[in-house]
């Protein structure tokens, strides 16, 4: 058995804060890994949504491309006051709306939101009676458009939806 006593001292050049180890990582850390390629006949819908505060002022944004990367849609609104689970799935429902006005069939959604792409993905269970009733329209809404995956990116890879959103934030701040 060990003896009990004093912890021994932290060695020289190691972090002591959360936010320097959380920089050191940050800064030894290997490269993102590509995103996986467009599935041929596949549009690209990227998604985000946002909110100042929990719940607080929020918005949506979103990204529709084809195959080759031609812009089909792009789309920014402010929400009211709601929490950014809650706008990452109007996000998400607005974004497969404005996929089935066009008449596609075949559609990629990526988000940076873990939580997002696990419940609509049946991965887990989702307990917010708001959110359920969310992710009901986006099932429907789903099931009219025809093949709809979702994939989990970096917020790196989601940056221009990002930016439509922060913008939207923004402007609703002034």
């Amino acid at each position: 058995m060990k003896p009990q006593g004093r912890r021994r001292p932290r060695r020289k050049g190691r972090a002591t804060k959360d936010a320097e180890r959380r920089a050191i990582a940050k800064a030894n850390a290997k490269p993102a890994r590509p995103l996986r390629s467009v599935m041929p006949g596949f549009a690209v819908l990227h998604v985000d949504g946002g909110a100042r505060g929990a719940p607080g002022p929020a918005a949506i944004g979103y990204l529709l491309d084809d195959e080759t990367g031609v812009r089909l849609a792009e789309h920014a609104e402010a929400i009211g006051i709601t929490s950014a689970a809650e706008a990452e799935y109007r996000a998400l429902l607005a974004g497969l709306t404005r996929a089935h006005e066009l008449g596609l069939d075949r559609v990629t959604a990526r988000s940076d939101s873990r939580l997002l792409i696990v419940h609509v993905n049946g991965e887990r269970q989702i307990r917010n009676p708001r959110l359920l009733a969310l992710e009901a329209e986006i099932s429907d809404t789903r099931m009219r458009i025809g093949t709809v995956l979702f994939e989990w990116i970096p917020a790196a890879a989601n940056g221009e939806a990002h930016q439509l959103v922060a913008q939207m934030l923004e402007s609703a701040r002034n």
